[in-house]
């Protein structure tokens, strides 16, 4: 009887330590990016950068691709990368019916890494990806500081970068980046 109940519990061991865990199929979101940055450097459009500080217009501008791609690398971090976004980050995904959108949202499990969250927002209808969204922390000895980027997909992004400092009056700034303002398609 002991000899039957054993092999059953080392059979039962045996198949779960070899059972394999189902393959994550996450959104590519560096190539995603990547292939904006390789987007945007074929479309004949100038980069009009406006920017508000503390919620005041302060500033309007033209930028070179150069300067766009500057931006958008600082979110390219390692942690992104296909492997090891799958190891670090859990996806939670939802479809919402009022924006007609599927909303995938992928959140860090690691709190050392410098991308905490992503959000990819995918058109089913396009069956595209129609924004994403990262936020990026970075500390610093006497600072915080945390980036929100907002890329709409072919036309634009927003970055709102907040300062905090011990004993200071937190500062945000806010840079939208458009090379595209012509409306989506239907």
């Amino acid at each position: 009887m002991y000899v039957i109940s054993f092999a059953a519990v080392l059979l039962i061991f045996s198949s779960c330590k070899n059972k394999k865990a189902d393959p994550k199929d996450y959104i590519n979101v560096s190539a995603y990016l990547k292939g904006q940055l390789k987007y945007i450097d074929t479309v004949p459009f100038a980069f009009l950068k406006l920017t508000k500080k503390d919620s005041l217009f302060t500033d309007s501008q033209y930028i070179t691709r150069e300067q766009v791609n500057k931006i958008v690398n600082e979110f390219l971090v390692k942690e992104l990368e296909k492997g090891n976004f799958e190891k670090n980050y859990k996806e939670i995904s939802f479809a919402d019916a009022t924006i007609k959108t599927v909303t995938i949202n992928y959140e860090s499990t690691d709190k050392d890494n410098p991308i905490s969250r992503v959000d990819v927002y995918v058109n089913p209808d396009k069956e595209r990806i129609s924004q994403v969204y990262l936020v990026r922390s970075k500390e610093n000895s006497d600072s915080t500081l945390t980036q929100q980027l907002l890329w709409k997909h072919n036309k634009s992004f927003l970055l709102i970068t907040t300062i905090s400092k011990k004993d200071q009056t937190e500062k945000t700034i806010t840079e939208q980046i458009i090379w595209d303002d012509r409306p989506d398609e239907e």
